[in-house]
């Protein structure tokens, strides 16, 4: 049996531009993976608060575990909640253009197949080549060219990144951004990257270009030849500014991908 896990938690102090979704984007992406995904498979919601009820989607309170925001994907890997098969996990704030049914030949034992940011500089984990706004910033210590938005992996392989993550939780948590960097810098052998043309980023654009690969930075664009667009970017005055279709998202209106 396949599985896809989706994370909606709501923080205790919420915080401008942190704390995004609703319950909507949960029906947004189950309803997105109902016409796209084509193998049988169970849809689970983690979660510290919702009204969703339906009988596919299988609520998982994490309330008890208290983490904050996107590091609650670490709970992807507790052996508790990490189930047999091959396993999915979308970010809320992504749309899929096409069918994605094909992206489990990607997926494999005792490996995180996830998106790799073809859109960053080649020079990214240089840091002393970067723009000094981003040198200064306490949060590019660890900078990485992979993006969880999208995960899959074969349950009961990967249950030891839980593990080593639950012994010192509160330090990870500190000294890395979030579970993107802390991954790509504790953990990048299990790393692997989903080939050029699955996913894009609508702010970032696709490909930064190369000798081999055209390049593609164009922001709001919509790319129908790519299966997976994430939603990605700077906060939430910069969304709102560049485009109308961000304040339908940190509204919690749906998203339609047929129409934006």
């Amino acid at each position: 049996m396949n599985n896809i896990f989706v994370v909606k938690t709501v923080d205790e102090k919420p915080r401008e531009g942190r704390d995004k979704f609703r319950d909507q984007h949960v029906w947004d992406i189950f309803w997105q993976c109902k016409r796209l995904y084509k193998k049988p498979y169970k849809f689970y919601l983690l979660t510290n608060f919702t009204t969703v009820t339906h009988p596919e989607i299988n609520v998982i309170d994490v309330s008890k575990f208290k983490l904050d925001g996107w590091w609650n994907k670490m709970l992807l890997f507790h052996p508790d909640i990490d189930k047999e098969g091959t396993n999915l996990y979308f970010d809320l704030d992504v749309t899929f253009h096409r069918e994605i049914t094909n992206i489990d030949k990607f997926i494999f034992s005792r490996m995180i197949t996830c998106v790799y940011c073809f859109w960053k500089p080649v020079d990214w984990l240089d840091l002393s080549k970067q723009p000094k706004e981003l040198r200064d910033d306490p949060n590019m210590r660890f900078p990485s060219f992979y993006n969880t938005s999208v995960m899959g992996w074969k349950g009961g392989t990967l249950t030891d990144i839980w593990k080593q993550f639950d012994k010192d939780s509160d330090y990870i948590m500190t000294m890395y951004r979030g579970n993107d960097d802390y991954l790509g810098h504790e953990w990048p052998g299990v790393l692997k990257a989903l080939p050029r043309k699955i996913a894009y980023s609508y702010y970032y654009g696709a490909d930064t270009g190369s000798e081999f690969f055209p390049r593609d930075k164009q922001a709001f664009k919509k790319r129908e030849d790519y299966y997976i667009r994430l939603l990605n970017g700077p906060g939430k005055d910069e969304y709102k500014k560049s485009k109308p279709y961000y304040e339908r998202l940190f509204n919690g209106s749906a998203v339609d991908p047929n129409r934006d």
